[in-house]
């Protein structure tokens, strides 16, 4: 098996017509879902919890310090 690079334009384009990998063929097929919006819906619930959490351990800090 031979593998060659794809023409510009084929590397460019959404799905392009040749795959030298059938696991890269396979994984381009199915809906590839993103990481990041899988991540964005407990911002609102992580970002305050972890703030508070910091919030805690710097004044847990500071107390011990003094």
């Amino acid at each position: 098996m031979q593998h060659k690079q794809p023409s510009p334009d084929e590397a460019l384009a959404e799905h392009p017509l040749s795959y030298s990998d059938p696991e890269l063929r396979a994984y381009a097929e199915e809906q590839a879902e993103d990481i990041l919006d899988t991540v964005v819906h407990y911002m609102p619930i992580v970002l305050p919890v972890m703030g508070a959490i910091l919030i805690f351990m710097l004044a847990f800090i500071a107390v011990f310090m003094a």
